[in-house]
């Protein structure tokens, strides 16, 4: 089945599990999942677990990852301008080649010292 077909599925029950506050759809739930090159602006993943998730080269471009676990993810070189990271746990992610990644961006994230910065952003 096609990545991008699997994705809308996902996302859509998400969505329909955010607007009921849990009463109908499913969180998301893509721990350790390959998503190489997807294509998730715009995407609501608020509260998702991504833990452990293969971001890289993805577009996040708007992306709303508030409250998400991302722990030990790998952005390498995801774009994520203007993507919402407010509450998001990126301890242990590696952002080192993430293009658009703002300073008021990391300070609204939960990292730590093994959160892997882009050079010229500080841990907050």
């Amino acid at each position: 089945m096609d990545l991008k077909v699997i994705l809308k599925d996902i996302l859509a029950a998400h969505q329909k599990w955010l607007d009921t506050e849990g009463r109908e759809g499913t969180q998301a739930n893509l721990k350790n999942a390959l998503l190489q090159e997807a294509d998730l602006h715009d995407a609501n993943l608020q509260d998702a677990d991504l833990e452990g998730a293969s971001l890289s080269v993805a577009d996040l471009m708007r992306a709303n990852l508030r409250r998400a676990n991302l722990r030990n993810a790998d952005f390498w070189m995801a774009d994520m301008k203007d993507t919402v990271l407010q509450g998001t746990d990126l301890q242990g992610a590696n952002l080192a080649d993430v293009t658009n990644l703002t300073q008021n961006q990391i300070n609204s994230a939960i990292t730590n010292e093994k959160t892997v910065l882009p050079s010229g952003l500080k841990r907050s």
